[in-house]
Order: structure tokens, then C-alpha cells, then sequence
């Protein structure tokens, strides 16, 4: 994602933070608020402590109210909610049935996050072969980490035959709309291209396949922070599955 992409977005949320605040000061209750959108946005702020102290409670609440409209994004944040515990006990199941609804209204990041759920076994019986059918189905439709962690998958040859010339080109269309990560994997993979004897006939070198697994759980999980209980940026929304800082 770009700087100004997320200079762009930051500043339409501070502009949302600082007009739900107004309603904060005028009714605590924030009783005026009728908008999905708004409710999110108000949500997002609770979530985060944009403009106001974190309460996850709250946050809960107005995704809640969001969800009940239709709000994919606020389905979607509902399921990170569930699934790390926060405002609510966690439950992955519960998880699971808010990223499925959100992901039946469109939103990529939730069908990315299903695939999280199969990748570790959360929730559902473990399954790469269906996590890497949900990041199939993201990436299909252009999701740009999508194409990043289910070129990740062909790398490592989890859930799907090692393939690293797929690899590549997913990664290469991921790092085409400016996703950080795949720009970091394709280097990686150019490098080993470069260092390799077989690079005529291969399309990179040979993978460690005793370090895949682990690779693919660190960006997987941690770099998504929904394993590590942190709220997840909203910069993170939208966009990322499972990324951003550990």
C-alpha cells in the first residue's frame, strides 16, 4: 500500500474520528449516530483509541450495530474480535460465522481470514488445502494479499503442489499494486534466482522445505497481530489479511 494511499485513508478516519467525537461531547450515548458507516467509524475509534481511549466493549457494540445493517467490514471486525478475545470471550466458531457472513457480502479481507482459521486449525478441522482454496478465491478476484500468502503456499507446497514459477507470478501481481510484502518475497525469490547454478532451468532455487512452515505461520499469523490479541490497525482493513507488524 502506498504512502499516500495511507495518508489518504488515515486522514478520511481522523476526519470521522474528530465529527463522532463531536457526538461523543454532545450525547455520550451517541444516540444521533443512524449511519452504518458512522457506527463503524465509531467502532474503528473505540477499537483503536483514535481520538478516544481504547474500550473494546464499545467497539463491539458498534460493529455490531453496523453488521446488523449490512457493514461487511464491521462483520468482518466482529470475527477478529471473537477470535482474539477482545470485548468479547474468545470463540473462534463465533469467529468464523461472522468472517463467512462477512465474506458473503463481499469482503476479501474476511475470506482471507477464513483461511487463517484453516491454516491453524482454528475453529475448524486444520486444512491447508482449504486455506489455500479461500486465498484462491481472493486472490482470483485481485486481492493483493491474497496473491502474496497464497504465493506463499505454492513456495512452501502447503495445501498445494509446490509450484514456484505460480509463486513468482503471484507474487509479481501483488507487488504490482504496491503490497510490501510480496515486493519483499519477490526480492527474496529474484535473489535466490541470481545466487542459483540451476537458474536456467528452474525459476528460482530450491526451497528449504523444513523452513516453509514456519515462514508461512509467521506472515500468516503474527504479521497479521490477530494471533497476539492487538487490535488490528485499521490501515490493516480492506486490504491485508493477516499483515502488518508482528
Amino acid at each position: 500500500m502506498s504512502g499516500l494511499f495511507r495518508l489518504t485513508v488515515a486522514s478520511v478516519l481522523l476526519n470521522a474520528a474528530a465529527i463522532c467525537s463531536a457526538h461523543a461531547q454532545a450525547d455520550p450515548e451517541f444516540s444521533g449516530i443512524r449511519g452504518r458507516g458512522a457506527m463503524y467509524a465509531l467502532g474503528v475509534m473505540l477499537d483503536e483509541g483514535l481520538g478516544v481511549e481504547i474500550d473494546e466493549h464499545r467497539a463491539f457494540e458498534w460493529y455490531r450495530r453496523a453488521a446488523k445493517l449490512g457493514h461487511a467490514e464491521s462483520m468482518n471486525r466482529l470475527g477478529i474480535l471473537y477470535l482474539q478475545g477482545r470485548g468479547v470471550p474468545r470463540n473462534a466458531w463465533s469467529a468464523r460465522s461472522w468472517f463467512r457472513l462477512a465474506a458473503a457480502k463481499g469482503s476479501l479481507t474476511a475470506i482471507n481470514n477464513i483461511a487463517l482459521l484453516y491454516f491453524d486449525g482454528l475453529g475448524v478441522r486444520q486444512s491447508y488445502s482449504k486455506a489455500a482454496r479461500f486465498l484462491k478465491m481472493s486472490a482470483n478476484r485481485g486481492n493483493a494479499d491474497g496473491q502474496n500468502k497464497l504465493g506463499m503456499m505454492y513456495a512452501g507446497g502447503l495445501g498445494v503442489v509446490p509450484n514456484l514459477r505460480k509463486a513468482r507470478g503471484l507474487f509479481l501481481k501483488s507487488a504490482a499494486q504496491g503490497y510490501s510484502p510480496a515486493m519483499v518475497n519477490l526480492g527474496l525469490m529474484l535473489t535466490q534466482e541470481s545466487n542459483s547454478d540451476t537458474h536456467d532451468v528452474l525459476p528460482c532455487a530450491p526451497i528449504d522445505q523444513s523452513n516453509a512452515l514456519a515462514g508461512i505461520q509467521h506472515a500468516l499469523l503474527t504479521q497479521s497481530a490477530i494471533g497476539s490479541g492487538k487490535p488490528i490497525s485499521v490501515m490493516g482493513t480492506g486490504q491485508h489479511l493477516l499483515s502488518g507488524s508482528p
